[in-house]
């Protein structure tokens, strides 16, 4: 009996670390496994290239340091395929590493931990968590150290770095505000020592807006403006939200074996000032992904990570007796990757059919006007946008029934290229574009290119377009 017992184990961590390279691999087949990540430097590209802040270039609702971020990364990461992941895997690493020195986990089973957890948090797929999560980790670790010694720097520098998370994920506000007040209020530090970390916030928020401020002209009202007037429409409706919910607890039960054995010893979740706040940092990341009223699986791990070093902190001390413990979340895991290696395959068919490159040749320079298509193939074939709402569905959220005339305006300008979906002037299309676009197209435009399944012509994804030239302009 024990024989096939260690005989099912081994089996077990065999399939497992199988399915884990194949995964890994599947990320380094394709530029990337999330639009998003293809979208942020493209932002940063107008900051940096044409010296245009945001968002008169292109516009997106996240605070503009992401794309900063994003923008650099690309420019010092040569590898196009994976390049996000190995921003991931880096976040992660980092990560581990400063767990390990700050709360004495071993480093390879946090790795271990931290691993499985990033997984069905959709981690490596590169998306602003990777860039948020070990900020906040290193500004509650410096906070944690200026209580713990007095040190008015170690707050000066937590508040530094709360504002540049913030300015990367507006959710990370909601994660660490709670953080520091509950430290004030329930004087683990005093009240200038508050001060301190308010004063860094300010001082930081000084410098990053400082263009705006410097470029004058009411850029940095126009900046909030739109993110206001954006978000306001993108809120989730109480359906959605509910939604949310489910999908946040159903990620929690498969921590949950670690969660009660965290829970149930006061000694290691609250009398203990590092194990409080970290605590603190769980708790107040599931309602910040609550908050969200968005399902995306990259939210979740801004409370995965923390939950991972709770793992590797109840391994060390003996109080995770086992792996195995955690035996529900290897096998969620193990499906989601099983899933994700699938959708990164059919992702590499979809890249090859797009061609980025006969387009960057048949367009150059010249602006692209897109309508609701596939805005990677920006970021793939470095395309230049004619209308700052570039991402496929932006438009819409913003302008609501007026994106049409908003469209019919761009058109009336006359910009040398089109990229429309394709087959979307098909009716009962799933990505239909209005009559009257699609009229305007044909009187005026030609068709230069088409991305689609030669197999199943009829076939319509959102990665399939058509491109049109302007007639003899």
């Amino acid at each position: 009996m024990a024989g096939e017992k260690k005989l099912f184990k081994i089996i077990g961590i065999f399939l497992i670390s199988v399915i884990s390279c194949i995964y890994i691999f599947s990320f380094f087949l394709t530029p990337s496994a999330d639009w998003d990540p293809m979208f942020y430097p493209l932002i940063g590209k107008g900051i940096f290239e044409y010296h245009i802040l945001p968002y008169d270039y292109i516009f997106d609702h996240k605070p503009y340091l992401v794309y900063v971020f994003y923008y650099i990364w690309c420019r010092i990461e040569f590898i196009l395929n994976g390049r996000f992941t190995i921003l991931a895997f880096s976040s992660m690493i980092l990560i581990c590493v400063l767990f390990n020195k700050f709360y004495k986990t071993r480093f390879f089973p946090t790795v271990f931990y931290v691993f499985f957890g990033g997984v069905i948090g959709a981690y490596f797929s590169g998306n602003t968590e990777v860039i948020q999560t070990p900020i906040i980790l290193f500004s509650i670790i410096l906070l944690t150290k200026g209580i713990e010694r007095k040190n008015y720097y170690y707050f000066l520098i937590s508040g530094i770095l709360a504002a540049i998370v913030v300015n990367v994920n507006y959710l990370s506000g909601c994660i660490l505000a709670p953080i520091f007040l509950y430290v004030m209020f329930s004087r683990m530090c005093t009240f200038y020592e508050f001060l301190t970390i308010i004063a860094g916030g300010v001082l930081s928020l000084t410098l990053i807006f400082l263009p705006f401020l410097i470029a004058g002209h009411g850029k940095l009202l126009a900046y909030f403006s739109m993110q206001h007037h954006f978000l306001e429409h993108y809120s989730a409706n109480l359906g959605e939200r509910l939604y949310t919910v489910q999908i946040v607890l159903a990620k929690i039960s498969f921590l949950y074996p670690a969660l009660l054995l965290w829970f149930k010893d006061k000694a290691v979740f609250w009398d203990d000032m590092r194990g409080r706040i970290l605590t603190l940092w769980f708790l107040c990341s599931v309602l910040a992904a609550i908050m969200s009223g968005h399902a995306y699986d990259h939210y979740s791990s801004l409370f995965i990570i923390p939950a991972m070093a709770m793992c590797a902190i109840l391994q060390k001390n003996g109080r995770l007796p086992s792996f195995w413990l955690m035996t529900p979340l290897y096998i969620y895991s193990a499906i989601y990757m099983i899933t994700t290696t699938i959708d990164n395959v059919n992702n590499i068919k979809s890249i090859k059919r797009e061609n980025p490159l006969a387009v960057s040749q048949i367009v150059g320079k010249r602006k692209v006007l897109n309508i609701r298509s596939d805005n990677s193939l920006y970021y793939l074939a470095n395309l230049e946008t004619f209308d700052p709402f570039l991402f496929i569905d932006h438009i819409d959220v913003y302008f609501g029934t007026q994106a049409d005339e908003h469209y019919m305006q761009d058109l009336r300008q006359k910009p040398d290229f089109v990229l429309m979906p394709y087959q979307s002037c098909t009716a009962n299309d799933i990505n239909h574009i209005e009559d009257n676009i699609c009229a305007w197209i044909k009187d005026n435009y030609h068709m230069v290119y088409k991305a689609y399944n030669h197999k199943h012509p009829l076939r319509v994804t959102s990665r399939y377009y058509q491109l049109y030239e302007i007639n003899n302009k």
